[in-house]
């Protein structure tokens, strides 16, 4: 199929590239990319991506498009709207274009969502055109970090649309993805935008619900390693994002969240968990500098911390949205010199806080460490999980670990001499 897929990030160019391997001729317009964006910036974010994108680019079943050239796809068979969640309006402005530009039975199919009804008020828009063209809402479900993966073995494809030859259409297309058994869940549009939003919503609950039990448990004494263990197995609850920590963020994951409260308000609804768990999360991304604070009992002027991780997730280089950045803004207000490292995320740290005095970035976990008062982590890295600790000794000012994620078990860190402060688990 000849496929145009509208997009910049990592959603657009994964689909972009993962269609094209598989046959497909595919054309990427990345209308919401900032200033001086190259591909590569996105790619970066990706592990595999930029070798996909390459080689596709190389067979030239994958080429790169401009707005000036809209009436010449016009005649693709599917166009796919994987713009970013916060340019709604671009969406609705490039949905307007192609309604007077689409004259043959195509398919429009919003990947990336811009809030429930938005598939519908696209339909009417082609209908008011006189435009045989078809929307179809196929919400992604792509992490950063696992995407190409995500998509190429889904465990689910849900797709919004209720005319049979659209659903028959994006058989066929997603037909390499979907031989093992049948994974598409056919449904009403507006019922799979709504799938997305609340599934993301379940998680943030579920997160949330767990942050709290682990700030309850360090009141209690309890380690909610131990409560975690217990209630993962249940079947009915499971052992998926039962992990406490120092809260969740990311920008995709946070803008569906406002996405679904904003369709609330619309309803003249008002929704009251949703709500309450992003006020825990608010809560809990600062649960790190409160140890910090209270350990030393509000005197941080003058102190040097090391800080491992800043990407909101691991396997990313994003931090928009990160957990981190309250961190770190709380410390350099109260004048922290701050010693950091990220695999990934530094070029992205550098931007956010360009030359500040009080930041250092360092290319070694361990150079982060030299002459640090604490080691502070905030993403869990791979990096992370075992290492030197002779090393992380020797280079602290003392043996103290602030871990935001929970990545060490106290009772090992204590023997070998470590301080260890983490998120309901005491302090060993």
């Amino acid at each position: 199929m000849n496929i145009v897929i509208y997009g910049h990030d990592y959603p657009a160019l994964v689909t972009a590239a993962s269609l094209a391997s598989n046959g497909n001729f595919v054309t990427i317009l990345p209308l919401d990319a900032p200033v001086n964006w190259t591909w590569q910036d996105t790619a970066r974010k990706q592990s595999g991506l930029a070798l996909l994108i390459e080689k596709q680019l190389e067979t030239k079943r994958l080429v790169w498009g401009d707005l000036q050239s809209l009436p010449a796809y016009a005649t693709s068979h599917v166009h796919i709207l994987s713009l970013s969640a916060a340019v709604g309006d671009l969406s609705d402005n490039l949905v307007q274009q192609l309604s007077l530009l689409l004259r043959e039975k195509t398919l429009l199919v919003t990947q990336t969502l811009h809030g429930v009804g938005r598939a519908d008020a696209y339909q009417h828009c082609l209908k008011v055109a006189q435009s045989p063209a078809q929307v179809v809402v196929w919400p992604e479900f792509l992490s950063e970090g696992s995407a190409i993966a995500q998509f190429n073995r889904p465990d689910r494809i849900i797709i919004g649309t209720d005319n049979d030859w659209a659903i028959n259409r994006m058989r066929d297309l997603l037909r390499p993805y979907n031989r093992a058994r049948d994974m598409l869940l056919i449904m009403k549009p507006a019922a799979a935008e709504m799938t997305k939003y609340a599934i993301n919503s379940l998680l943030a609950l579920r997160v949330s619900a767990m942050n709290e039990f682990a700030n309850l448990a360090t009141s209690l004494g309890v380690d909610i390693e131990q409560v975690r263990q217990g209630i993962g197995t249940d079947p009915r609850i499971g052992f998926n994002y039962l992990y406490p920590g120092a809260g969740f963020g990311g920008p995709n994951f946070m803008a569906d969240l406002s996405a679904i409260l904003h369709t609330f308000s619309q309803q003249g609804i008002e929704a009251e968990l949703l709500p309450a768990a992003l006020r825990v999360n608010d809560h809990q991304q600062e649960i790190l500098f409160s140890k910090v604070w209270q350990h030393y009992r509000t005197h941080l002027t003058g102190k040097t911390f090391a800080l491992w991780g800043v990407s909101y997730k691991p396997d990313t280089a994003t931090i928009e949205q990160a957990s981190s950045l309250k961190l770190i803004d709380a410390l350099l207000a109260q004048g922290v010199t701050l010693q950091v490292h990220d695999p990934k995320a530094l070029v992205a740290l550098s931007t956010y806080y360009p030359n500040h005095a009080q930041i250092k970035l360092c290319t070694d976990m361990y150079d982060a460490c030299l002459g640090a008062h604490a080691l502070l982590i905030m993403t869990e890295w791979k990096d992370y999980w075992s290492p030197d600790f002779d090393r992380i000794n020797a280079n602290l000012v003392e043996a103290r670990i602030f871990d935001g994620r929970n990545i060490f078990d106290p009772e090992a860190i204590q023997t070998i001499g470590f301080h260890y402060h983490a998120v309901g688990r005491g302090n060993a």
